[in-house]
């Protein structure tokens, strides 16, 4: 079996010779060349058909991010490993949105990131365990967002929403958003009427059901 062919992109000299000597002691893995920043990223790959790139977040010029944006169009071929220390939620979404295969923190174990460029090179996706924790919320936030708007509640009516989730009472719920109690039970009596139910308690049940609280 031919050797997975890998580039490695970083703007750290040290990084990427630790990166190529590291890789090297693998038999089944040939770092074919190296780049410090995006603009030659995408000459590398171009040139060295890579099978997979390990790619820093943090780079001179475009980001990592982008980059991986221009790498699916210019070497749709080759998998991308982002490769980094830094592991924020704008990062990972904007990765996972390119199109990246693995995201990894620099932390990662030798034979665990030896593991994951074999893995991503046979098409799975990989994401650094710690990092769990941040996509799914991530997702959690994207998914509601989405439920939101597929209803006809206003931005008030899901506030008053999530308050009566809360177990506020009608007088409580007026007193938060400087209401009547009269003007709070119009609201919920027309968040009851969009949900289809007919009391608090199905009304609450709903919206988590469709995922709005």
């Amino acid at each position: 079996m031919d050797a997975i062919r890998v580039l490695v992109v970083d703007d750290h000299p040290s990084v990427r010779r630790g990166l190529r000597s590291l890789l090297s002691s693998y038999p089944d893995i040939l770092v074919v060349g190296d780049a410090e920043d995006g603009a030659a990223a995408l000459r590398a790959a171009v040139d060295l058909s890579p099978d997979v790139i390990l790619l820093d977040v943090r780079l001179p010029g475009p980001d990592g991010v982008e980059i991986a944006c221009q790498l699916r169009h210019q070497a749709p071929r080759a998998k991308i490993i982002i490769l980094t220390a830094y592991g924020n939620g704008e990062y990972i979404s904007g990765a996972l949105r390119a199109g990246v295969y693995g995201y990894l923190l620099k932390s990662t174990s030798d034979e665990t990131l030896a593991e994951a460029v074999r893995s991503v090179h046979q098409g799975k996706r990989l994401l650094s365990p710690s990092l769990l924790d941040k996509v799914l919320s991530e997702f959690q936030i994207l998914a509601q967002a989405y439920a939101r708007s597929q209803t006809d509640l206003s931005e008030q009516e899901l506030k008053v929403l999530a308050l009566i989730a809360q177990g506020l009472t009608t007088r409580e719920i007026g007193e938060r958003m400087y209401w009547s109690t009269r003007t709070v039970k119009r609201k919920a009596q027309n968040i009851r009427d969009k949900l289809g139910t007919r009391t608090r308690a199905q009304g609450v049940a709903e919206a988590i059901k469709r995922g709005l609280i």
